[in-house]
């Protein structure tokens, strides 16, 4: 799968700055409603003590269960591959740094999938371009920004249970959602990245509340970048760590 629009990555941070602030003008905001059959979700993983980053795409297929009004989840196939990272750590310049590496791998993948899951921001960015938005627009793929912490905006504790979501603002915008994935846990954030909307990303994401924090195709592939850490002779075997 190629890119539908490219750019130079090797910049400057006020070329960087340039680039989000022209992508943003082609993100896509609008009501997801197609079937969600196939799904890939990306992370990437750093060295302690090199410039080696640790990339992994993972393609997953899906399947609705009614009972549960929850995403079933199964692995088809996890690429993998380690490359040098010379973008420094900067927040709000993620995509710099890692979507670079990401590239190949999503080279391999022999068809486009119905959904994108990023580890990082969507719209909810400083420039309204975070990771899974700015790979959303080259790729133009749905895709959804499931990010740990805040990057952007404004909110309220969501409640402490399960599937309970507050209202993540900017400006007196909604950019995306707060949602607690489980009972007594921190929440994750939610912002739609392209072709999508908040309260799309939003529903989608309540469907794939599993056993853990993490969505279950974002936390196979954390487990996966942070596996390859340790066994880097395995780049590249799909199998190795499934």
């Amino acid at each position: 799968m190629e890119t539908v629009t490219d750019h130079p990555w090797r910049v400057s941070f006020q070329q960087a700055k340039a680039t989000q602030m022209e992508l943003a003008k082609r993100i896509v905001l609008e009501e997801f409603t197609a079937r969600i059959v196939t799904v890939c979700a990306v992370d990437v993983s750093y060295g302690r003590f090199d410039h080696s980053g640790y990339a992994v795409l993972g393609c997953f297929s899906v399947a609705f269960d009614s009972q549960s009004a929850r995403y079933d989840c199964r692995i088809e196939r996890i690429y993998t591959a380690i490359s040098r990272v010379d973008f420094p750590y900067v927040p709000g310049y993620l995509s710099f740094r890692e979507i670079p590496i990401l590239l190949p791998l999503f080279r391999q993948l022999p068809e486009r999938p119905d959904l994108l899951l990023v580890d990082g921001a969507g719209i909810a960015h400083l420039r309204g371009i975070g990771l899974a938005a700015h790979l959303g627009v080259i790729f133009n793929l749905p895709a959804i920004g499931c990010a740990k912490s805040r990057l952007s905006g404004e909110y309220s504790e969501p409640a402490n249970r399960s599937g309970a979501a507050s209202a993540l603002t900017s400006n007196n915008a909604i950019i995306g959602a707060v949602l607690r994935t489980k009972n007594n846990t921190k929440p994750i954030f939610i912002s739609p990245g392209h072709r999508m909307d908040v309260a799309s990303a939003l529903a989608i994401m309540q469907k794939f509340r599993g056993k853990y924090r993490i969505p279950e195709p974002l936390r196979i592939v954390d487990l996966v970048s942070k596996s390859l850490r340790k066994h880097p002779e395995l780049v590249g075997e799909s199998q190795a760590f499934i």
